[in-house]
């Protein structure tokens, strides 16, 4: 196990700046995982912790020695691409011990070795099959078993699952989870997939544009996003960001807000600050015959077996899409009574920031 810390590091390519500044601690045997959009710049940070990037500038740190400009193998760390690129002509037990060999380790300790690592990630009935007559699946355990042979203090993966069927990225997920505690080593995993995000990782860091956006547990993030993009990015479906318009409810009153004729409750802890956005899950949202609620014209929906999810627009035009338990009707071109939960509403700033993080309350009182 070890610790990284990342100092303000960055990376560009000539005028263009993939990592900005970022500063990152990860603690010793932590599983941290990196999400984002495509382009969002993880990829090349997770690659310049292996040493395959030089850094345009900044720290790494890894257990607490400068590693900033010392060479990969140096480094302790094994890396898991996307791509398996296991040797074809090589079996199973061969490909798991290459690493080995090439560092002139004993044929005995390297047989041992890899008896030990396909035990763990059961293959041990596989090691004298060639990659052709393996799954997907078992593929990326044997790219997995290679990185684990060698011992390393820290496991970088780049996205290993992207190849996978639906099936097999839920299998997986399972198996990387079930290592990480087996192991207990210090886990950084790169993916732009939530699912496996919230479900794999101790801690996450959610990257946009080169930058850290936001660091926390997976529920942390999820529940008190920071900003507008990681409230939009995490959650299936998406978060709803409603416009509000802020006035009085009646001549002489203060300020409330308003969408149509429905005024949002922003409680106690609203501290004077004006709202831009309210954002709102789909899940958060209740049926309610209530004349004060807000008014949806269904246009779509989505059976899912469990809950039915459900499209529409508000009547100034504003789309909104609701989760509902169960298996609804259509109710295409009919109206839905919804209710937000506004004690799980969270309120954004013109410049997307979440409100109750800037003034450090809470704006359900």
């Amino acid at each position: 196990m070890a610790s990284v810390e990342l100092q303000g590091v960055h990376k560009s390519y000539g005028s263009h700046e993939v990592v900005k500044a970022c500063n990152l601690r990860v603690q010793e045997g932590e599983f941290l995982v990196v999400v984002g959009p495509s382009g969002c710049g993880k990829s090349t940070l997770l690659r310049a912790i292996a040493g395959l990037e030089p850094l345009s500038g900044g720290r790494l740190l890894i257990d607490g020695q400068d590693m900033t400009q010392a060479d990969p193998v140096a480094r302790g760390v094994a890396m898991v691409f996307q791509s398996y690129a296991l040797y074809p002509h090589m079996t199973v037990a061969e490909n798991i011990g290459f690493g080995l060999k090439i560092a002139g380790e004993s044929k005995d300790r390297t047989a041992a070795r890899v008896q030990e690592v396909a035990a763990l990630l059961r293959l041990d009935g596989l090691l004298q099959s060639k990659p052709k007559a393996l799954s997907g699946g078992q593929r990326q355990r044997v790219a997995i078993g290679r990185a684990l042979a060698r011992k390393p203090r820290i496991f970088l993966f780049d996205e290993p699952l992207s190849n996978l069927d639906a099936g097999l990225r839920a299998e997986m997920r399972v198996e990387l989870a079930r290592l990480h505690h087996a192991l207990g080593n210090t886990m950084i995993y790169v993916t732009h997939d939530q699912v496996e995000a919230m479900t794999l990782a101790t801690r996450m860091v959610v990257m946009q544009a080169g930058r850290i956006e936001q660091v926390g547990t997976p529920l942390e993030v999820f529940n008190q996003p920071a900003t507008r993009f990681v409230a939009g990015f995490l959650g299936q479906p998406a978060m709803n960001f409603i416009r509000v318009e802020s006035g009085p409810a009646a001549p002489g009153d203060g300020a409330v807000q308003r969408v149509g004729s429905y005024i949002w409750d922003t409680g106690a802890g609203h501290a004077g600050a004006v709202p831009w956005e309210a954002g709102v899950r789909p899940e958060d949202l209740r049926c309610s015959a209530d004349q004060a609620c807000l008014d949806l014209l269904i246009d779509a929906t989505e059976q899912l077996g469990s809950d039915t999810v459900v499209h529409g627009s508000l009547p100034d035009g504003q789309r909104l899409t609701v989760r509902l338990p169960g298996q609804q009707p259509s109710g295409v071109g009919q109206r839905l009574g919804l209710v937000p939960d506004t004690a799980r509403t969270v309120w954004f700033d013109a410049a997307g920031r979440n409100l109750a993080l800037q003034i450090g309350v809470s704006l359900d009182g």
